[in-house]
C-alpha cells in the first residue's frame, strides 16, 4: 500500500553526522509543536519539551557526555537538542515521552532534517555536574529526562540507508 505518511515513517533513519549549519528556529519550533501533539496517557500531557539552541548550553551537554558517558560524545555535531522530561515517579512518563520524541523525529524528517534519539541524558543529568546543567535549563528536580532529539542538517555524502528489518517481526494472530 502506497501512502505518503507510511512512506515518511518507513524512510526515517537516525542521523549521526551533521553539518555546521544551524536549523532556523521556525523549523525547530515546528518540530517541538509536533511533539506537543503526541498521544499521552489519559491526555494528561505530563511531559515538557525543552528546546536547547544556545550554543554554550548545547556545548555543556556535549562536554558532559564526553566527560561522563562511556560512549563519549553522543551529540554527533548537532547544534540543536530537544530534551523531553516528565515526573520521575509517574508510571507514564517514559511512554508519553517516547511518543513525543517519535513525533519530533518524524517532523524533522518531514522538514528535510536529520535527527537521532539520544537516551543517555537521564543518567548524565543526574550526576552532580549534570544536576547543575539540568537546573539551569529549568527542568524540575523531580523530573527525569526521557530522551533527547538532536536535530540538524545531515552531512552530504553520509549514507542514511534504511536498515534491514526483521522478516518475522510482525505476527498476525
Amino acid at each position: 500500500m502506497e501512502n505518503k505518511y507510511v512512506k515518511l515513517i518507513t524512510s526515517r533513519v537516525s542521523c549521526r553526522t551533521y553539518t555546521e549549519k544551524r536549523v532556523p528556529i521556525k523549523k525547530v519550533l515546528a518540530i517541538a509543536e509536533a511533539g506537543k501533539y503526541a498521544p499521552s496517557a489519559r491526555n494528561r500531557q505530563i511531559c515538557n519539551i525543552y528546546v536547547i539552541k544556545n550554543a554554550s548550553k548545547v556545548e555543556k551537554l556535549r562536554n558532559l557526555s564526553i566527560e561522563l558517558s562511556p560512549r563519549g560524545d553522543c551529540m554527533y555535531g548537532a547544534k540543536t537538542v530537544i530534551l523531553v522530561a516528565g515526573p520521575r515517579e509517574d508510571a507514564f512518563t517514559d511512554k508519553d515521552g517516547a511518543c513525543i520524541l517519535e513525533n519530533m523525529f518524524l517532523a524533522a524528517h518531514g522538514l528535510g532534517l536529520g535527527s537521532c534519539w539520544i537516551n543517555q541524558f537521564d543518567d548524565l543529568l543526574n550526576t552532580p555536574k549534570g544536576l547543575k546543567i539540568k537546573k539551569s535549563f529549568g527542568i524540575p528536580e523531580d523530573f527525569k529526562v526521557v530522551g533527547a532529539c538532536i536535530v540538524g542538517y545531515a552531512k552530504e555524502g553520509v549514507s542514511l540507508n534504511i536498515k534491514e528489518r526483521k522478516v518475522d517481526f510482525i505476527k498476525v494472530i
